[in-house]
């Protein structure tokens, strides 16, 4: 037999990045679990589109997380201290870009829908759903490319498809959070509960958006700027976990806890709920897509009037 060869001393700069990558990795994706529960006590009544958005990211996350598992026990225990068998991973771009790429256009699809839902501006959801795309094919066009790479030394070799891929991605998000802040601030007429829900979905969106894209342009800038490097690899095993979680921390964010463990929905903007749909001021009713006032008629709000100012968002108990 073969004497056993001895573990390089590069080792651990070589998979530390990677091993960092799946701490947050598996951490984010606890971080999910307990999101997808709250969504579900929380919201039975979301519509179907709503739901199937939450629960096809969650079974692509949890598809990723079992992938991911199995690369951990191959490359830190079956296969530790070999660098062949760690530059050879042969479904790492599975994980690591396509069903990232896979869950980043399904959630910021479902913000572009929600954006023209609210602004009424087919130009906005339009760009946003152009850059979409663009992120999308380029995305699985580099998965593509890392398969046929091999070995991940040779990622970099044909760097268009990883520059359009992450560039656009980040693009897309800065859009979306640009977007939404802009139509969310111009309603002139609200009540003081509709401003403070307004700011913190204004908050929550900046926060996401842009932890998002800046993970993105982290990873890109990394990878080119140190190409004999894995550091890539954290942020690249971090990104789609990011997207499913910003999503449900937004969903969520409707919730209030009324007596500690009963969930209502609060005052939120049409962006975040199923519809133009505000709980009244005692929590006990629901104004479904239209207006009521003090003499009992009804006006049914037109797509996007919110959005552009034309009408407030809740009606002035005071």
């Amino acid at each position: 037999m073969d004497a056993a060869e001895p573990i390089p001393p590069n080792v651990g700069d070589r998979i530390t990045p990677e091993l960092f990558g799946m701490f947050f990795n598996w951490g984010l994706m606890g971080s999910l679990l307990v999101q997808v529960y709250n969504y579900y006590c929380a919201f039975p009544k979301d519509r179907m589109v709503t739901k199937s958005v939450v629960y096809s990211v969650f079974v692509l996350e949890l598809a990723e997380t079992g992938i991911m598992t199995y690369f951990a026990y191959v490359i830190f225990g079956a296969g530790y201290g070999d660098l062949a068998v760690f530059d050879k991973s042969a479904l790492e771009w599975v994980p690591v870009v396509l069903l990232p790429t896979v869950i980043a256009a399904i959630v910021q699809s479902f913000y572009a829908q929600r954006l023209y839902s609210f602004s009424g501006s087919k130009l906005a959801g339009g760009f946003v759903l152009v850059l979409v795309l663009l992120q999308f094919s380029a995305g699985i066009a580099q998965g593509v490319i890392s398969k046929l790479a091999v070995d991940r030394t040779n990622l970099t070799r044909r760097p268009g498809a990883l520059i359009v891929w992450l560039a656009s991605t980040a693009a897309c998000d800065i859009t979306i959070s640009l977007a939404m802040t802009y139509y969310l601030n111009r309603s002139p007429v609200m009540s003081p509960r509709m401003k403070s829900a307004v700011a913190r979905v204004v908050r929550y969106t900046l926060e996401t958006g842009g932890l998002t894209a800046a993970i993105a342009i982290i990873q890109l800038i990394v990878q080119f700027a140190l190409p004999h490097h894995n550091y890539f690899e954290t942020p690249a095993w971090t990104l789609g976990k990011l997207y499913s979680n910003n999503l449900l921390v937004l969903l969520n964010s409707r919730a209030v806890t009324v007596g500690g463990r009963d969930y209502r929905p609060s005052t939120f903007p049409s962006f975040v709920t199923d519809e133009v749909n505000f709980a009244a001021a005692n929590g006990d009713r629901e104004v479904d897509t239209q207006l009521e006032e003090r003499s009992g008629s009804h006006r049914t709000f037109k797509r996007g009037d919110i959005g552009k100012g034309r009408v407030s968002p809740t009606s002035d108990e005071h």
